[in-house]
């Protein structure tokens, strides 16, 4: 190794080692400085540039400086192994300019072309499950093995992990579905051992967690990271409880095992990412939502569970009663029009519009969706993901469906003008669009596009159906306990003096709660020929709603307390999502 004591520490690493060796004087140093001020790339790649030395210069500066093995190149690249190709993706490669070059008894030698580079190598040992052994190799080399390496493959090339390490064979080819590209990717199969390890240690990790989200019905998951601790929590019939967290020093290594599953990139920390997984647990494929962010203290991840298998193809299956399911069925199989589903985040608003789109897919219908994302993949529908980054919004996908002799049009959600005129646009012309909308209730839809300078003829026009919903836990079957209403609270919430009722306990079934599941309250306002009238003479919210009610239509509070009648929840559960009485 050269010693490099005597040079300025002020400059570069690269530069101090190559003016150790004598092959950067002053007048080339100078060279250097007055063309930085005009290309601010890689210091490696400007000095190549400006020919002040060879590439393999630089590569064996850092070899003797690091004490790190100088990659000798094949004589002839084409016999280069490229099934090692199949061990690292194209894209991490490219991105990090990095190949791997040999792998020998569980050892994969990678070639870098900087010690900055080499930092990813705790991630590489995650992701292929080997020893990582670094050595040094020039620009120039690195980006000749990687053409010859992925020669005529895209960018997304599939990369396989060796499964005595990984534990994650690919799915089979008669149970892909390439229409999905998480089917496409491999599929993490719970049921399969880790190996043996600290990188079998972290697979293990990851694995529990998602088994214990899968055990206990989880929604989403929650990795935190704070200043000494990290939490990992479980979001169960929609309150966050936490488990048992790893040490600190292992929460990195687990959110990098998460982030490798996602096909996101690792080596990105300081940005926004999306990803997805897709895992298999005895007979049942689950698929994970994954979104991480950058916070004071590393990066947090929450994964939302998405089972496709948990949407029912009956409305009556989410908790609709016989009316709503009636008026809602009869709604949708009009030919034209446009249906609305409010709530909050997190409200199964997705879910009811999927039940609705399976009941009208059929062969002979065009079904096109618009998504922000794409939770659910189905076939015979014709899903379209949002890519403002690249100009795809809402609004640019729905003026494209409308030439595409639609039936049925889905859109994630009504977030603008432009947006909620081009589906009243499409709902004049004869199709049929379903949509949702951020309100208190289904009623305030109407007032929120107003606001949205819609005219109120249209609306009255166009709309068929307003839905509005919300999720509230379920009494356990096992510990709930009935009791009689006084008089007061009977009077105040609109019930019967003396009525039995139940509340929560709490045993072991519910994990001391109270309660197991979630169910769901809704509203169904089928929009009448009098509910039309009252929406063009822009009548006030509380005529309207009592005009639904004079109708038979039950309302939320309504809803909510026929629940607590039949004794699948309790009377404070149905009072913290909507008010007795309006």
């Amino acid at each position: 190794m050269n010693h490099v004591a005597d040079i300025n520490s002020m400059q570069p690493l690269l530069l101090q080692l190559l003016q150790a060796r004598g092959q950067l004087d002053a007048k080339k140093l100078d060279t250097l400085r007055k063309a930085q001020s005009k290309d601010a790339g890689p210091l490696e790649q400007l000095l190549v540039k400006l020919e002040l030395v060879d590439d393999r210069d630089i590569a064996i500066a850092y070899s003797d400086y690091l004490a790190t093995p100088l990659f000798d190149p094949p004589s002839d690249f084409n016999e280069f192994k490229r099934e090692l190709s199949r061990l690292l993706p194209e894209k991490l490669c490219r991105d990090q300019m990095l190949v791997p070059v040999d792998v020998q008894d569980g050892t994969l030698d990678v070639a870098f072309i900087n010690p900055d580079a080499m930092l990813i190598a705790d991630e590489l040992q995650l992701l292929t499950g080997l020893n990582i052994r670094p050595v040094i190799a020039s620009a120039s080399v690195v980006e000749r093995l990687l053409e010859v390496l992925y020669r005529n493959v895209g960018v997304n090339t599939e990369f396989t992990a060796p499964t005595e390490s990984f534990g994650e064979p690919s799915e089979p080819e008669h149970e892909k579905d390439h229409g999905n590209e998480i089917a496409d990717d491999e599929i993490l199969n719970l049921d399969q051992a880790p190996p043996p390890g600290q990188n079998g240690k972290i697979i293990r990790m990851v694995n529990q967690i998602l088994e214990q989200a899968l055990r206990t019905g989880a929604s989403d998951i929650h990795l935190e990271p704070f200043e000494d601790e990290c939490k990992i929590r479980l979001r169960i019939d929609g309150s966050l409880q936490e488990l048992v967290p790893p040490s600190r020093s292992l929460f990195i290594p687990i959110v990098s095992r998460f982030k490798i599953l996602a096909k996101m990139d690792i080596a990105e920390k300081r940005m926004p990412q999306d990803g997805a997984i897709a895992l298999r647990t005895g007979e049942k494929r689950i698929d994970l939502r994954v979104n991480t962010v950058p916070t004071v203290y590393g990066e947090k991840m929450v994964m939302r569970i998405l089972d496709k298998g948990a949407i029912p193809i009956e409305l009556t299956g989410l908790g609709f009663d016989e009316r709503q399911s009636k008026d809602l069925i009869e709604s949708i199989q009009m030919p034209h029009g446009l249906m609305l589903v409010t709530g909050p985040t997190g409200s199964g608003k997705s879910t009811t519009l999927y039940a609705c789109l399976n009941l009208l897919n059929e062969s002979d219908t065009n079904i096109c969706t618009v998504e922000d994302p794409v939770e659910y993949k189905f076939n015979g529908m014709n899903q379209v993901q949002v890519k403002s980054q690249v100009g795809l919004t809402f609004a640019s996908a729905l003026r494209a469906f409308l030439r595409q002799d639609p039936d049925i049009i889905m859109v994630g959600e009504v977030r603008d003008q432009e947006t909620a005129q081009i589906c009243l646009k499409a709902a004049l012309t004869g199709h049929f669009v379903l949509s949702t909308i951020h309100t208190n209730d289904a009623l305030s839809a109407v007032s929120r596009l107003q606001d949205m300078g819609v005219e109120p003829f249209l609306l009255a026009s166009t709309l068929r159906v307003l839905e509005a919903q919300r999720l509230i836990r379920r009494l356990c079957k096992e510990c709930k306990q009935p009791y009689d209403i006084d008089v007061e609270t009977a009077k105040r919430n609109g019930l019967q003096a003396g009525e039995k009722l139940f509340k929560p306990k709490g045993c072991s079934t519910c994990r001391g709660s109270g309660y197991k599941g979630r169910l769901g309250v809704f509203e169904v306002i089928r929009i009448t020929p009098k509910m039309a009238n009252l929406i063009q003479s822009r009548a006030a919210l509380p005529d309207l709603r009592q005009s639904a009610r004079d109708q038979g239509m039950k309302l939320l509070a309504d809803n909510a307390i026929d629940k607590v009648r039949l004794g699948l929840t309790s009377l404070e559960e149905a009072l913290t999502v909507c008010m007795a009485d309006e």
